[in-house]
């Protein structure tokens, strides 16, 4: 039986509780502080601990972090107690010694990432979504049980460099194919794309993006005003123009493909394998989407090698993936985009739902547009 329907026949007390028990084994009793955090209360009837339980948007879904505090206000543990991440990522986190900084914090610290808490580089959304669960455990039995003020620290939308960067590459992917002179270039833009999106942010738009979308897994625009842009620098050009623009001009994947195609020169003909291949990705993008559904969880079932090639990080499993994906590509163009694309596929089947309200919507279809879709067309 899947875990979330086993989740939904217990209460909520039982879940906490048996978290609680998870991080304090040795406690008497737990004394609720409110429906998330409570005194761990030993066999003398002292607190021993606080113990809070709290959840916020990683990359994948919701991670449900444990956090255990001392009767003097001391962060003594943070444990991850569920999480939907890719094993590969808590690896990393572990390894790069991301908790050990917490036993030198206090409940009134501030315990935001960047401003005294250190992210881990490649897992920023992770150990973001950490730091905000520990933060809401640890003011909460500052100001309610130590009477202590935290520290605040300013959390308002940062637009910086980066999301300059990412939001001017998706404006320029609209305007690009609209003209023939720039869209001469596509190549030099996917290679800017490999650069920004890819090597230096690795922030590919992957299928958990879709699946966090559909189950309602929005991370908070103040930390993670990128993945806001990238989703909707995705959707919304092939919703409105009937075209998948991203996958054509932006994706980063797709230019590595094309740059093994440009040293090859060889691009085998599919055929009528082509058809076959096709049906085969509708039904990936079912099973991936089915599994997420079923599983609460949008990464579960996402098997894509962006975060591998552009993050070097991954399981031996997604290494092979990536080896062979990229050595078919010398022979067959675009072979990834071709034959096993789900983010591909959703954005084709949007753009498919484009066409039809253009189609009935005649107001909506200008020059300029079937412009860019018959430029489009002759790229791929």
């Amino acid at each position: 039986m899947p875990k979330p329907l086993i989740k939904w026949m217990l209460t909520y007390a039982d879940i906490v509780e048996g978290y609680y028990r998870q991080m304090s084994p040795e406690a008497a009793s737990f004394e609720p502080i409110n429906d998330r955090i409570a005194k761990a209360i030993g066999t003398d009837g002292t607190v021993m601990a606080y113990l809070g339980v709290s959840s916020n948007i990683g990359y994948g879904g919701p991670m449900f972090i444990g956090t255990v505090i001392s009767p003097q206000g001391g962060i003594q543990d943070v444990v991850i107690l569920e999480h939907k991440e890719t094993p590969s990522y808590i690896y990393k986190i572990t390894q790069a010694g991301y908790f050990r900084q917490y036993a030198k914090k206090q409940t009134n610290d501030a315990l935001v990432l960047d401003y005294d808490i250190d992210r881990v580089s490649g897992a920023t959304l992770s150990t973001r979504a950490i730091a905000k669960s520990v933060q809401d455990v640890a003011h909460i039995v500052a100001t309610k049980e130590l009477n202590v003020t935290p520290e605040k620290a300013n959390t308002e939308v940062q637009v910086g460099f980066k999301e300059i960067a990412v939001a001017v590459l998706f404006i320029l992917s609209v305007f690009i194919p609209r003209f023939k002179v720039l869209a001469r270039y596509r190549l030099v833009f996917l290679g800017l794309s490999i650069i920004i999106l890819g090597f230096w942010l690795n922030r590919s738009l992957s299928i958990a993006h879709v699946g966090a979308l559909f189950l309602g897994y929005f991370p908070e625009p103040s930390e993670n005003l990128i993945w806001y842009i990238v989703l909707a620098g995705a959707l919304l050009p092939a919703l409105f123009t009937g075209k998948n623009l991203y996958c054509t001009f932006v994706c980063p994947f797709c230019g590595l493909q094309e740059a093994t195609h440009l040293i090859s020169k060889v691009n085998l003909p599919l055929g009528k394998y082509l058809k076959w291949l096709r049906i085969g990705k509708d039904i990936l993008l079912f099973i991936v989407l089915f599994f997420a559904f079923l599983n609460l969880n949008p990464s579960i079932a996402s098997y894509e090698p962006f975060g591998t090639i552009f993050g070097l990080n991954g399981s031996s499993y997604s290494w092979y993936l990536l080896f062979v994906i990229l050595i078919t590509s010398f022979f067959y163009r675009r072979f990834w985009c071709v034959a096993f694309c789900p983010v591909g596929t959703f954005l084709d089947k949007l753009a498919g739902i484009g066409r039809n309200i253009r189609r009935k919507v005649p107001l909506l279809t200008s020059k300029g547009a079937k412009g860019a879709i018959k430029n489009e067309e002759s790229i791929n």
